[in-house]
């Protein structure tokens, strides 16, 4: 097999997005190559990367980002068993060796990947929808902590793609669900595809417009996308003491940024949620096939990969109406 030319998204240094060419080597053991067809931006954790302030792991420049993507197998290297060439996959990080390396590697033309970070398609599946699929297993994974039955309500705090994500992933629980957010395309979009009721946290008065939606019922859970102090303050008192329960579903650089005092004297069960796995990717994609989570209603910008540098623009443009930004990579040249 040979190296390859490819086009991608590169982050060469903070706050700065290019379309680059590289150099892809061919596969090695256990990894397989991977043409993409569509990949899905995750607009917060990419941003906190794109501006160096991804605490958990400090972004390598120059480099590649996004953690999914859709496409086609076409190459295997040594070791690989029960994929062929051909094979319609979502994939996660991408592998390679060179000056611009992965963070984590999947806005990318076509690029290697570990066999063991590719997963197949259930049939019928939108391939926009299996290109998001990281993303709306962090709301599959909120959605799954909490203990509820058929009907409880349960509020999503933050009306981005991954509460409007966990806020689907709650109704496939038989939750009604109840989203607070500021923006209100993003409400209108939660309205017709993810939940029950919306709240404007900045218009509406939070207590009242809770109290006349849920008829003064306390809520099961609360997953909170959002992560701030005053968030907290607007829904702790709608979670009962003993009994509510709190699913922390995002990132902050922040240190602290809950009173956990409030916490403990409420007696409050709190999950934190992280990452992917193997069982909540494929649950999540058998739910996405079922039509029971949909990311594509929730895409505002379907765009050639080319237009990827004024797609991340919008992320530091105050006022920019945006959800779900999907590279279709199906043009790019090799």
């Amino acid at each position: 097999m040979k190296t390859l030319p490819t086009d991608a998204v590169v982050f060469p240094r903070p706050g700065a997005v290019v379309l680059q060419k590289m150099t892809m080597p061919s596969p090695g053991p256990g990894q397989v190559r991977v043409r993409t067809a569509y990949s899905t931006v995750s607009a917060g954790t990419e941003g906190w990367v794109w501006r160096n302030e991804f605490t958990w792991s400090p972004t390598r420049f120059p480099c590649v980002p996004g953690y999914q993507r859709v496409g086609t197998i076409t190459a295997l290297g040594a070791d690989v068993q029960g994929w062929r060439i051909g094979d319609q996959v979502m994939a996660t990080t991408g592998q390679w060796e060179g000056p611009v390396v992965p963070f984590w590697g999947s806005h990318i033309a076509e690029a290697n990947t570990a066999a063991s970070e590719l997963y197949r398609l259930p049939a019928g599946l939108d391939p926009v929808d299996a290109s998001g699929a990281v993303v709306a297993q962090v709301g599959y994974n909120a959605a799954s902590r909490i203990d509820m039955k058929a009907g409880d309500w349960v509020m999503v705090y933050g009306d981005g793609l991954i509460g409007q994500l966990a806020g689907q992933a709650a109704r496939a629980r038989g939750a009604r669900v109840l989203l607070a957010g500021h923006r209100p395309a993003r409400l209108e979009a939660a309205r017709q595809w993810a939940v029950e009721a919306t709240v404007n946290t900045r218009r509406d008065d939070f207590m009242a417009a809770v109290r006349r939606i849920t008829g003064g019922e306390v809520v099961a859970a609360v997953l909170d996308t959002v992560q701030q102090p005053e968030a907290q303050r607007q829904y702790l008192p709608w979670l009962k003491p003993g009994q509510g329960q709190i699913v922390y579903s995002g990132f902050t650089p922040a240190p602290t940024w809950a009173d956990m005092a409030l916490l403990q004297q409420r007696e409050l069960t709190t999950h934190f949620v992280s990452g992917w796995n193997r069982p909540r990717m494929e649950a999540t994609l058998a739910l996405m096939a079922q039509g029971k989570i949909r990311l594509r209603p929730l895409v505002t910008h379907l765009v050639p990969f080319a237009a990827a540098p004024a797609m991340y623009a919008l992320l530091e443009t105050p006022g920019q109406a945006f959800m779900g930004i999907t590279l279709d990579w199906q043009g790019a040249g090799s």
